[in-house]
């Protein structure tokens, strides 16, 4: 959890570059079709709440054995930010407008997502299955596998989108696998990865502006949006 804290703190740092995009983004998520979304995610995690003891445990199947190590390992929110932010700015540089902007919509999302995720799981305070700490709903790996997957299957259309949505449901169950979660908490952060991704607006348009500043002695890199 103190991943997700520090992480928050740098939030403002990787998205400073974009904040009308952001801004309305949030608006996105604070309309009645997004709260409600939100509002679906404590129904159906109330609802999976009694399928916490059933679905649990280890998988024991070796050909899926890949996938359930990439989503445990990098789908939480320090390798899901730090590598959206990296292809952001490299695609920047590169001048790849289409994978730029992609990428900066997959980065606000997982913002959003993240945004929701932890002040939950401080609030709700639910002990991992493990018994490792509280921080076990929502599922914040989850959530950022739904909501990349949400993010580039409305850009790129249902040839992308399915099999992205296909290797996000593995993630879901990579974190019962380690008992990481419980049942309940991965189908919460799924939801709340899915409204992320479609509060996030598309930018078609963007593209990086890099301009040297200088204040209080301090020579720094300004990176900016030009529409």
């Amino acid at each position: 959890m103190v991943a997700h804290a520090a992480w928050l703190l740098l939030l403002p740092v990787l998205v400073g570059a974009e904040p009308t995009a952001l801004e309305r983004d949030i608006r996105a998520l604070l309309k009645l079709q997004s709260l409600g979304g939100i509002a679906v995610a404590f129904g159906v995690a109330g609802l999976a709440s009694g399928l916490d003891e059933e679905f649990s445990g280890h998988v024991d199947n070796d050909r899926i054995e890949p996938l359930l190590y990439f989503g445990n390992a990098y789908l939480g929110a320090k390798h899901s930010l730090g590598s959206a932010a990296g292809v952001w700015l490299a695609t920047g540089f590169m001048r790849r407008d289409g994978a730029h902007a992609a990428s900066a919509e997959v980065l606000r999302a997982l913002v959003l997502a993240n945004a929701m995720v932890a002040p939950l799981k401080i609030v709700v305070g639910r002990e991992r299955p493990d018994g490792s700490n509280e921080y076990s709903f929502p599922s914040g790996h989850s959530a950022n596998a739904f909501a990349i997957s949400t993010v580039l299957g409305r850009r790129y259309g249902r040839k992308v989108g399915l099999p992205l949505f296909v290797l996000a449901g593995f993630v879901p169950v990579a974190r019962i696998h380690e008992r990481h979660h419980f049942f309940s908490d991965v189908v919460a952060g799924s939801v709340l990865g899915l409204v992320a991704g479609w509060a996030v607006e598309r930018g078609d348009g963007e593209k990086l502006a890099l301009v040297p500043g200088y204040a209080r002695g301090l020579w720094m890199l300004q990176v900016g949006w030009l529409y």
